[in-house]
């Protein structure tokens, strides 16, 4: 057990110290927003203390985006739960395939989820790096979601994007 907790908060730290603190070239972002569906598609312990006072399990996720962001992703959302010490870590990443601004390609992002209650979630989006016309892309993305039939969430993104000169 111990060794799965030491292993959980490492990938945990790995995690925030790799999220870039702002956006590369500030001068050259652009203000993104647009409509945003996520459906829960799996969750699955991955951890070999699943029975015990700590579990991993990770939350799959499939998204849809409309607006200045046009495509899909998927996501697993890695939740560390440890009853005993009433503690819960959420990290995810994602994976973004589709045109952000006209630009064809894909993006890596992490991502965190906060609840709000009566079903409603804040999701961060640090844009890490991408493929094709957005390699070089950088960026922070806002979501707002409300659930509108089980397991599927709606709202809007918004936020900023920057390529890399």
């Amino acid at each position: 057990m111990k060794k799965l907790y030491v292993t959980f908060l490492v990938i945990a730290l790995a995690l925030t110290t790799m999220i870039p603190a702002g956006v590369a070239n500030a001068d050259s972002s652009v203000e993104v927003s647009g409509k945003y569906v996520v459906t829960l598609t799996r969750a699955a312990c991955i951890s070999d203390y699943c029975d015990s006072c700590v579990m991993t399990v990770c939350f799959s996720y499939t998204s849809n985006y409309e607006g200045d962001l046009v495509g899909t992703a998927e996501e697993c959302l890695y939740c560390g739960f440890s009853p005993c010490s009433d503690t819960i870590r959420r990290v995810g990443v994602k994976t973004f395939t589709g045109t952000v601004l006209g630009k064809k390609g894909t993006f890596t992002a992490y991502v965190s989820h906060q609840f709000l209650g009566n079903s409603d979630f804040k999701v961060e989006q640090t844009i890490i790096s991408g493929t094709d016309e957005l390699a070089g892309i950088q960026g922070n993305l806002i979501f707002m979601v409300t659930e509108t039939d089980l397991f599927v969430w709606e709202g809007t993104y918004s936020g900023s994007v920057a390529f890399a000169q």
